[in-house]
C-alpha cells in the first residue's frame, strides 16, 4: 500500500479520500467542487472534509519546511521521492492528465 494505495482493497470513502489527498499535494491548483463533491458522495461530512484538508496541508507543510531550509534526506529518501514522481506521471497519463509545470526540474532530477 506504501508504494500504489490503489492497489489496496479500500471502502469506497478510502479511496476518494486518499485521491482528494493525493490531489491536493500534487496539483492544488487543479481543485475544483467536482473534488469536494466526491468526498460528499462517498460519505464524508463537511467537518470530515475539513479535516481531511487540514492533514494534508499539515503534512504537505511539514515536507515544505524541511525542503525550504534545505535539511538533507536520506538516499531512500530520494529514491522514494523520485518513484512517486514517476508513479504520478504514469497516472496522469493514463488519465489523459497533464501535469503541473515543473520549473525548478524536480521531476528530471
Amino acid at each position: 500500500m506504501k508504494d500504489d494505495w490503489r492497489k489496496a482493497d479500500l471502502s469506497k470513502p478510502d479511496y476518494a479520500m486518499l485521491e482528494y489527498a493525493e490531489k491536493l499535494s500534487l496539483a492544488p491548483s487543479m481543485m475544483n467542487e467536482g473534488d469536494i463533491a466526491n468526498l460528499r458522495d462517498a460519505g464524508w461530512t463537511d467537518r470530515d472534509i475539513l479535516d481531511i484538508a487540514h492533514v494534508c496541508a499539515y503534512f504537505n507543510f511539514r515536507v515544505r519546511m524541511v525542503d525550504g531550509l534545505g535539511l538533507e534526506l536520506g538516499d531512500w529518501q530520494l529514491e522514494r521521492s523520485k518513484a512517486g514522481a514517476e508513479r504520478a506521471q504514469v497516472l496522469a497519463d493514463q488519465r489523459g492528465q497533464a501535469m503541473p509545470a515543473d520549473p525548478w526540474g524536480v521531476r528530471a532530477s
